[in-house]
């Protein structure tokens, strides 16, 4: 390898690391992240706690309504609701 490749080379190396670093957001805006007022913050607590009572009731109850479906002595064919009857069979 000559001369003149291998400063050609390295001229590409350097003019694309330069176009990275610039293109890559500084180590200094990605290290912080971005705060809560304290607040804020308990009040973020209190909702997500409330959010996953809901989910826990909403999943007993999900539980309650499979096991009352899957339930021996219940009636194997459900009817629709008077809103949503099928068409009357063409036979």
């Amino acid at each position: 390898m000559g001369v003149f490749p291998f400063v050609i080379i390295l001229v590409a190396i350097t003019t694309f690391g330069r176009i990275v670093t610039r293109l890559l957001p500084s180590g200094a805006a990605r290290a912080v992240p971005p705060q809560l007022p304290p607040g804020q913050l308990e009040d973020l607590r209190e909702s997500i706690d409330q959010l996953s009572g809901r989910v826990v009731r909403l999943e007993d109850e999900r539980d309650f309504y499979k096991e009352l479906l899957d339930a021996p002595g219940r009636q194997r064919k459900l009817s629709p609701p008077d809103g949503n009857k099928p068409p009357p069979s063409a036979e």
